[in-house]
């Protein structure tokens, strides 16, 4: 378990935390429709802002525990051969594409962690808000960007200039196709 909070030695040891990448995507997707949307929903929270979704922002927080999973699991797989695009090298395209989906997947566990505990804080002391979610949200997504360029150096060999690449694209990707559909 401490492996999972020591990025340098989850990066290091790939070979022997590779096999956590799709266990990392399920818990952070399904841990987010539990215990963030679910709360939501059930105490009656409305969204932030209108959906762009032809969704009543009533009825939002439920439609959004049945795509949470599918959006997650598709951002990660995206995100993961974007990376893979980027990152140039050779070696086997499986064993590539599982350490890509290693990186990508700690980099969305690992922040999501604290952005749980705050999210939960603000949800149960009633002050579900923008204002007070949007800087923890923002902080998370730079950790992210870090996490993503540090573990595609370091697994990888890839330059800082090609890892911090990586990183920037993955982070505007997530923040735009978050925006489309997380409230």
């Amino acid at each position: 378990m401490g492996i999972l909070f020591n990025p340098r030695r989850f990066f290091s040891e790939i070979e022997r935390t590779i096999h956590l990448g799709p266990v990392l995507v399920a818990v952070r997707w399904i841990g987010t429709a539990s215990f963030v949307i679910l709360p939501l929903w059930l105490l009656g929270f409305q969204p932030f802002t209108q959906p762009w979704l032809p969704i009543d922002a009533g009825n939002y927080y439920f439609w959004q525990l049945v795509f949470i999973l599918p959006y997650g699991v598709l951002i990660t797989l995206l995100l993961t051969l974007i990376s893979l695009a980027f990152v140039g090298g050779g070696g086997k395209p499986s064993t590539r594409f599982r350490a890509a989906l290693a990186i990508v997947s700690y980099g969305l566990f690992l922040p999501w962690i604290a952005c749980l505990a705050w999210d939960l804080f603000l949800i149960f002391s009633g002050n579900w808000e923008l204002l007070w979610a949007m800087p923890f949200h923002a902080a998370a997504v730079i950790a992210e960007g870090l996490l993503y360029a540090y573990g595609f150096r370091i697994v990888f060999g890839a330059s800082w200039r090609r890892a911090v690449l990586i990183a920037v694209i993955n982070c505007i990707l997530f923040i735009g196709f978050s925006a489309l559909i997380v409230r």
